[in-house]
C-alpha cells in the first residue's frame, strides 16, 4: 500500500473561465453589497424627510394655535371692553352728577348714582390750551371738547372719518352737553395748567395757524380718571 505525502499533491489550475466567473461573482457580490447600501441610504433619506415633515407641521400646529389663542384674547378682550363701556355708560345715564343724597348701609346707590343738592360733584380742570374738562366725581364721567373724527358713523357703529359719515345732530348734541358740564354750578375750585397755544404752520400761506383742533384729536381718548 503506498503512501501519498505533500510534494507529490498538484494544486489544481485555475481556468480561464473558472477566472471570469469568479470576476463575474465578485462583481455581482458587489454590485449587490452597493445595491444594498444604496437602498439603505434612499431609506435613512426618507426617514430624514419623515422627520423634517413633523417638525414643519408641529411648528404650523404652534403657529395655528398661537394665532387661535391671540384672536380669543382678542376677542375676549373685545368682549371685555365693550361690556365696560356699556357698564359706564348705563352708569352715566342714572347719575345725577350732584352732591347730597342719603347713604345707608343698606341703601348706597347715593354713592353712584349722586344726589340731589343744587351743587354739583364735580371737578374741573383747565387744560394747557385753555379747554376746560369736567369730571364727576360720582361716575367718573368726563366731558371734553368734542372732536369730530369720533363722529363718522356706518351701521350705526362709529368709525374712522374714511369708512363712515359724519353725524352733525350727534355732534352738536355732545357738544351741547359739554357746554351744559362747564357751566354746572360747584364748590370745588377748578385746576388749571399752564396755558399754551398750539400753532401749526401752513405751506400753502406761509403762515402759522391756530392747531387746536390737531391737539385735541391727540388726546381725544384721554380722560380725568
Amino acid at each position: 500500500m503506498s503512501k501519498t505525502t505533500a510534494e507529490n499533491v498538484t494544486a489544481p489550475v485555475e481556468t480561464l473561465d473558472d477566472q471570469l466567473k469568479r470576476m463575474q461573482l465578485e462583481t455581482a457580490r458587489m454590485q449587490q453589497e452597493a445595491a444594498k447600501l444604496e437602498l439603505e441610504a434612499k431609506q435613512l433619506e426618507l426617514q430624514e424627510r419623515q422627520y423634517h415633515v413633523q417638525d414643519l407641521k408641529g411648528r404650523i400646529a404652534d403657529r395655528q394655535l398661537a394665532e387661535m389663542q391671540a384672536k380669543n384674547n382678542r376677542e375676549s378682550a373685545g368682549r371685555t371692553f365693550a361690556q365696560d363701556d356699556a357698564t359706564d355708560k348705563y352708569r352715566w345715564s342714572v347719575c345725577t352728577h350732584r352732591k347730597g343724597g342719603v347713604v345707608s348701609a343698606r341703601d348706597m346707590r347715593a354713592l353712584t348714582t349722586g344726589g340731589n343738592e343744587d351743587q354739583y360733584a364735580v371737578i374741573k380742570h383747565q387744560m394747557i390750551n385753555g379747554d376746560i374738562w369736567v369730571r364727576c366725581l360720582r361716575c367718573s364721567k368726563t366731558w371734553a371738547p368734542q372732536v369730530q373724527s369720533n363722529f363718522y358713523f356706518r351701521d350705526g357703529k362709529s368709525v374712522a372719518p374714511r369708512d363712515g359719515v359724519f353725524d352733525k345732530e350727534k355732534f352738536a348734541a355732545a357738544q351741547a352737553e359739554y357746554e351744559r358740564a362747564v357751566a354746572f354750578p360747584t364748590r370745588n375750585t377748578m385746576s388749571g395748567s399752564v396755558i399754551c397755544q398750539f400753532k401749526k404752520f401752513n405751506t400753502e400761506t406761509g403762515r402759522f395757524e391756530d392747531a387746536a383742533d390737531l391737539y385735541r384729536e391727540n388726546i381725544r381718548g384721554t380722560n380725568l380718571r
